[in-house]
């Protein structure tokens, strides 16, 4: 029996793909974080202000896929020349590359199911069925494991926004119902 032939390594242009993709998105961050300072990054009284949640997020968009391109940029300029090792192309979790392409893009048509929800259910009980969902079907983590990953994420996005922030959480029709 032979052995199946390692998976091919990420080709020349997949990685300028994701060069591009990369500099579009150190390119974003970077308009995020400039932009964020002309809203106010403090209120009254110290508080936080309408632009320090931009400005963080640009800044950490900015350096974390600032990291990758790097990275990419380094890969491209140094491809190997000797075909890949066994292993190649798989992640730490013995993910393949269409394993990986396949659960992305699962979130990504999760995501606006989860948006078009909040009218409904309001945001906290949307995002917890969009964590939910991640942690079950595309994680394939235990259902206990995704119920306490669930209630966690939707705890800290209380205690961030609805308390820390004081940010009013939309309720939903099913909030309105319920009297949240």
């Amino acid at each position: 029996m032979t052995d199946p032939a390692p998976p091919p390594a990420a080709s020349a242009p997949t990685v300028r793909g994701q060069v591009i993709a990369f500099g579009v998105l150190a390119a974003l961050g970077a308009a995020v974080f400039a932009t964020s300072f002309g809203y106010g990054l403090f209120g009254e009284g110290g508080r936080v202000g309408p632009g320090l949640l931009p400005m963080v997020t640009g800044l950490l968009l900015l350096l974390l896929s600032g990291g990758q391109l790097l990275v990419r940029l380094r890969r491209l300029r140094t491809a190997p020349a000797a075909p890949p090792a066994d292993g190649d192309g798989v992640d730490v979790f013995g993910r393949s590359e269409a394993q990986r392409v396949r659960q992305l893009r699962m979130v990504v048509l999760a995501l606006p199911v989860a948006v078009l929800l909040i009218p409904l259910l309001g945001f906290l009980p949307a995002f917890g069925l969009l964590v939910l969902f991640i942690g079950v079907v595309v994680e394939r983590r235990p259902p206990l494991v995704a119920l306490v990953v669930t209630a966690v994420a939707v705890a800290v996005g209380y205690g961030v926004f609805a308390e820390f922030l004081d940010v009013p959480l939309p309720d939903g029709l099913l909030g309105d119902l319920v009297g949240w």
